[in-house]
């Protein structure tokens, strides 16, 4: 009966939560194990919850998290979800208390998953409209990227962003332009196989552009940047694998692809509104400023988690939506880095990222941006990142406050304030020389070591699959590190690289695998199954026919 099975579970977590608490345990925390051992059907609280439901923890708050908590919800489940970030969102919404966001993210044409959960919670306006992209170099402007959805005629990929990029790089000669096409067959065969996948994935990005004569100047000035720009890694560093999919993804698969709109309001406000859904509506249970220490688990099946504190969760369900900084060292307390899918987990590194945002000293004469949003590369090598007229992207007055993002800033950590306000201003100054002698007000800053998974050569072999080989029954990983491969492809649907769409993904469909192997296992919880996420647009049927004609 549901009695005896609470009954079993709650022992299991009296004999687990008392061999770890020998140190520090405390009467009050016995006394509230007990009394959960004694009663089978306690009152609902984070602690304890009713068997009517089937029970689910999420550990994570990004969009992995908050997408897998969402199609629980929607699915009948009793949604717990637990977030060491003290704010809606983590990493995805704003630091430094909703006034700056870590590295501003960009809503792209293809993400169409991100787009219908702003439909659902009826903030599709936080959002402006399509914008185009200035890529700055130390010598300047190097290109412009045009609105490419807006253009008169929707040509085969990839010939949509080649033909109608044509005239606007400034100084860069059509025949260097014409050195990507060796590129071609390695974007066909690259995610043919798992086998192609594991070999592309062996090499760096730098060693196949080598290989196959990309032209320095192309190298240095788009593919470099770009890379740097969506991946938070120089291509020397980076997976060949992981290149070629986000430039699929990003630049060539679908002309209008590389289109991206810049976000209003503080992305906070999603992750606000969506906590007050899942709590008023579903019932969830969003637990901030909390940690979990490990998973428990006995020989078949997940039985709950316990934080920090030594409380215990109970869960027939966990989606471990946590970044690739902290995932490693939940595997690791709760011995799941035994397992094969996760063993290599611990093997991944993370990029580190600052953010620098500060307007022009009251009375100064504006220096509006021509672009709102950039990507600059240099002036500081292997470093790039993007660069705002923050005014501009909201709405306001152009040419009053920007933001300068910096990707792979490892070398920026330990830089105080001052120091970021200085680079900040090289970088702006790259777009205007009038920006080394600013006067300036309101500076804020955040840094972060172990911002965004860094995909480097070998990489994929350690990341783990939404379901991992070896790992007990119901546990599921979710996120932007969820392997890219095509044998994964149920799990990320085409949603690759360090994408806030990827990671929504794959926790919308961990939802609905955790449903789905639920229903199957014959319980008596009243599930609905639901709709998955959608997938990203197909290949065109020219593209379908050459990647055939490799196979």
């Amino acid at each position: 009966t549901d009695e005896v099975e609470q009954m079993k579970l709650n022992r299991c977590f009296l004999r687990d939560a008392n061999a770890s608490r020998e140190k520090t345990t405390t009467t009050k925390k016995k006394n509230l194990i007990c009394r959960c051992a004694r009663d089978p059907q306690p009152k609902r609280n984070p602690t304890s919850i009713p068997k009517s439901k089937a029970r689910a923890v999420v550990v994570g708050g990004g969009w992995a998290g908050f997408g897998a908590a969402w199609n629980l919800s929607k699915s009948g489940w009793q949604v717990t979800l637990v977030d060491a970030s003290p704010a809606p969102g983590g990493l995805a919404g704003s630091a430094d208390q909703g006034q700056i966001e870590l590295g501003i993210k960009g809503l792209w044409y293809h993400y169409k998953n991100i787009r219908a959960i702003l439909r659902e919670l009826g903030l599709e306006e936080i959002y402006g409209d399509f914008a185009e992209t200035g890529f700055y170099s130390p010598r300047g402007l190097e290109v412009a990227s045009p609105i490419f959805s807006k253009q008169p005629i929707r040509l085969p990929a990839p010939l949509g962003p080649l033909a109608y990029t044509a005239n606007r790089f400034q100084d860069l000669p059509f025949g260097d332009r014409l050195s990507a096409f060796p590129l071609t067959r390695a974007l066909l065969e690259f995610d043919l196989s798992e086998e192609t996948y594991a070999e592309y994935d062996a090499i760096s990005f730098e060693t196949l552009c080598k290989e196959s004569k990309v032209s320095k100047k192309l190298y240095e000035t788009f593919l470099k940047p770009i890379l740097l720009a969506l991946l938070f890694v120089p291509p020397r560093e980076l997976s060949a694998a992981a290149a070629l999919s986000v430039l699929n993804n990003y630049v060539l698969a679908h002309q209008p692809d590389f289109d991206v709109q810049w976000p209003k309001r503080s992305p906070t406000e999603v992750f606000v509104k969506w906590t007050e859904i899942l709590k008023e509506k579903y019932e969830a249970t969003i637990l901030n400023s909390t940690r979990v220490s490990k998973v428990v688990f006995d020989d078949r099946k997940v039985l709950g988690v316990e934080l920090n504190s030594g409380t215990t969760i109970g869960a027939d369900a966990i989606v471990l939506a946590a970044g690739a900084s902290a995932l490693p060292l939940i595997l690791e307390s709760s011995g799941l880095d035994r397992c094969k899918g996760l063993c290599r987990v611990s093997e991944l590194s993370c990029s580190a990222v600052t953010a620098v945002r500060f307007s022009l000293r009251k009375g100064s004469a504006a220096l509006p941006l021509k672009f709102a949003s950039n990507v600059f590369s240099g002036p500081r090598d292997n470093i790039a990142g993007t660069f705002y007229d923050v005014g501009s992207l909201q709405g306001k007055e152009a040419g009053k406050t920007f933001e300068v993002d910096t990707y792979n800033a490892g070398a920026l950590m330990g830089s105080s304030e001052l120091e970021l306000e200085s680079a900040a201003k090289e970088v702006l100054s790259l777009e205007n020389p009038k920006f080394a002698s600013i006067d300036i007000e309101g500076l804020r800053v955040a840094k972060v070591k172990n911002a965004a998974l860094r995909w480097t050569p070998g990489s994929h072999g350690a990341t783990p699959a939404m379901k991992p080989e070896g790992a007990p029954q119901g546990l599921y990983i979710a996120g932007d590190l969820v392997k890219n491969g095509p044998a994964e492809f149920p799990a990320h649907f085409g949603a690759r690289g360090l994408s806030q769409e990827k990671a929504l993904v794959t926790g919308l469909q961990a939802g609905v695998m955790a449903t789905k192997d639920l229903n199957r296992s014959g319980h008596s919880y009243p599930l609905k199954s639901i709709a998955g996420p959608a997938q990203v647009e197909p290949d065109e049927p020219h593209i379908q026919a050459a990647k055939n004609c490799l196979r």
